[in-house]
């Protein structure tokens, strides 16, 4: 296996904050944690609010990360991983 290394910049999301991208990124957020069968369960709408917030803080408790509800570094890389480790090739 190859070790790949890829630099990413992406914003730092919470609850109320607009991203610059809009919502577009927090949509993919919702995406991501839906995959990951965080709770509860979002409707993909692009809104950071606080069931956004909650699953959030559901999928950091399960990864074992910092429990605080802001989708910064450490969060964006796990999704990141795992989406990418589960996601099928072709």
């Amino acid at each position: 296996m190859i070790d790949v290394h890829i630099s990413l910049m992406l914003p730092e999301l919470e609850k109320g904050v607009e991203p610059d991208r809009g919502p577009t990124v927090v949509s993919k957020l919702q995406l991501m944690l839906n995959q990951r069968r965080s709770y509860p369960t979002l409707v993909v709408d692009g809104d950071f609010g606080p069931k956004t917030e909650s699953s959030v803080k559901h999928y950091q408790q399960n990864e074992n990360l910092t429990v605080d509800g802001v989708v910064g570094q450490e969060t964006w890389t796990s999704l990141l991983t795992r989406w990418l480790l589960d996601s099928e090739p072709g």
